[in-house]
């Protein structure tokens, strides 16, 4: 059973809402088409204008009516459901007549913030879905698995270089002019670089 909400205090939530409208709209905002039947209604029940009074096409009569396409597209086949005019308006008025003689409703209309927050939702459980198969796939390790690696290589490299330079090379360097020193230093380098490059290491 649902619980009513005393007129007062639901007239000052509408107002509220207003407000809130009112300065959205003043600081180049737009309203959703919720928020527009929302307006609608309100000035209908006051007596002032309640729209449009025509609409162009089934489009613009859903946008005016605060109701989905697929609605109208479902209430345009009931027997007693108003007929377009030969210059093909549609008489907001009578939809609305139609509407409450049927206690119609409509599917509720998402405003463009719903609409973005099920799209980033969709998108996230894509990409996680995406992340699942590649990992499954072996395109994608951990970073401690990086690690792991990184640190046994960096070793590897460590241990070639030393023994370059402290056992390898000292004898051949002995008796060598600053030139010829400076030409096996390279060749010890791009040994060990080579190594590296061939996944020797």
């Amino acid at each position: 059973m649902e619980a009513t909400l005393p007129p007062d205090i639901a007239r000052k939530l509408l107002n509220k809402d207003l407000t809130n409208l009112v300065k959205r709209v003043h600081g180049g905002g737009k309203l959703s088409r919720a928020e527009r039947s929302m307006l609608q209604n309100l000035a209908s029940t006051t007596g002032e204008n309640t729209g449009p009074p025509f609409a162009r096409n089934y489009v613009e009569l859903a946008d005016i009516l605060g109701v989905s396409r697929q609605a109208i597209t479902g209430w345009r086949k009931r027997k007693d459901a108003p007929q377009s005019a030969p210059n093909g308006l549609h008489d907001v008025g009578e939809w609305r007549e139609f509407m409450k003689r049927h206690d119609l409703k409509g599917a509720t209309v998402a405003t463009d913030e719903e609409t973005a927050l099920r799209a980033r939702k969709l998108l996230a459980e894509v990409e996680e879905r995406e992340l699942k198969v590649a990992v499954r796939k072996g395109l994608y390790v951990t970073v401690e698995q990086v690690r792991q690696e990184w640190t046994t290589i960096a070793g590897r490299v460590t241990a070639l270089l030393r023994n370059k330079f402290e056992n390898e090379l000292p004898p051949i360097l002995s008796g060598l002019d600053a030139t010829g020193i400076q030409e096996e230093c390279r060749r010890a380098i791009d040994e060990v670089l080579t190594l590296l490059h061939q996944g020797d290491v």
